[in-house]
């Protein structure tokens, strides 16, 4: 089986005292039906397009109420990125103000059809951006590290100390106050300290907890007493409401850690995975655009400041080809190399 070997390249690293652009709605998570019509529309303006491609297109977009949304949700992001192509060739002076129209202009047509999802990370405590990390000592002396794309409300009391987690990657070492419980509340579960230094991870509904230090209580659901299980350093849990609370497992600290040290490391991990990493860490959206490539596997490590090494190293160890754009990468499979070896054994 092949794998990908990527060489760590020129670190650098973005701070939170660096403005925001605009564009950071766009880094939201597309809904699936949204994505899936992204997709087509990569491939319907590939070049190597049929008319049986564009039947199967409008089929799709007919066979319901939803497609028919995302469809033409897609269809605006896409000719908004299109307008953005053809704008850049003009002088930069105009170029950078009709990109801050055209911009702006997207922005709330995107809120205003729910494309890209609550802001919430404008309206919490804390929060980082796309390709930012952060590192606190909260009020009580405990020490709290955020990856890229995180935001949280934090609610200290004399009785409690207890983050909420919306999304992202936090890790926390928790500093000793036996009167006062330490608690993260993630996607309806919660995750107890007990005398601990952990990480908690949530996309979307599911949540991810590695303990690094002693040990902690994982709660899910956390109205539910008996539904809770003790995890110790070392090991690892997760819960999601497809699953419900897993049973704990033993975890790779080393790599599971990489990110407190802005590395990524990668055992096998599907490009799908992969992907959902970068998106962390690199502007805009990554569309995969043959599912079948979701499953090729990926070993190795790369800095998170530099995606585009990474994306370069795809392209050469993988049967695939990445085109870059503003605010959208698309990878598509290279007819030129086969799939299958490439494809992991059953």
């Amino acid at each position: 089986m092949s794998r990908l070997t990527i060489i760590p390249c020129r670190p650098t690293m973005m701070s939170r005292s660096e403005p925001v652009a605009a564009s950071d709605a766009i880094d939201a998570r597309l809904d699936p039906l949204t994505e899936r019509a992204l997709e087509w529309l990569v491939h319907l303006h590939s070049g190597s397009e049929t008319e049986q491609d564009w039947n199967a297109f409008h089929d799709w977009k007919a066979s319901g109420a939803a497609q028919r949304q995302a469809a033409e949700a897609a269809e605006r992001l896409w000719e908004g990125l299109g307008s953005a192509l053809r704008r850049r060739r003009r002088a930069k002076a105009a170029v950078a103000t009709v990109l801050s129209a055209c911009l702006l202009a997207a922005i709330g047509l995107g809120f205003a059809t729910g494309l890209f999802g609550a802001p919430v990370a404008y309206f919490t405590d804390e929060w980082t951006g796309v390709g930012e990390r952060r590192v606190l000592t909260l009020s009580d002396g405990s020490r709290l590290e955020l990856d890229a794309a995180t935001s949280l409300d934090v609610g200290f009391t004399p009785a409690q100390r207890r983050l909420v987690l919306f999304g992202g990657r936090i890790h926390v070492t928790v500093a000793a106050d036996p009167g006062r419980p330490f608690v993260v509340e993630a996607a309806g579960g919660t995750t107890r300290a007990l005398g601990t230094a952990f990480e908690v991870s949530r996309a979307g509904d599911q949540v991810e907890v590695v303990v690094t230090e002693h040990a902690v209580r994982v709660a899910y659901p956390d109205d539910d007493p008996g539904a809770s299980v003790e995890v110790h350093a070392g090991s690892e849990v997760d819960y999601a409401p497809q699953t419900g609370l897993a049973h704990p497992r033993t975890a790779d600290l080393r790599s599971r850690g990489a990110w407190r040290r802005g590395m990524l490391l990668l055992d096998s991990r599907p490009l799908g995975d992969v992907v959902t990493e970068i998106e962390r860490y690199r502007r805009g959206r990554i569309v995969i655009a043959d599912p079948a490539l979701r499953q090729l596997p990926v070993s190795g490590m790369f800095e998170t400041a530099d995606t585009d090494a990474l994306l370069d190293a795809l392209a050469t160890a993988l049967p695939v080809r990445v085109a870059k754009l503003p605010w959208l990468t698309v990878i598509r499979r290279d007819p030129d190399r086969p799939l299958q070896p490439f494809l992991p054994r059953k």
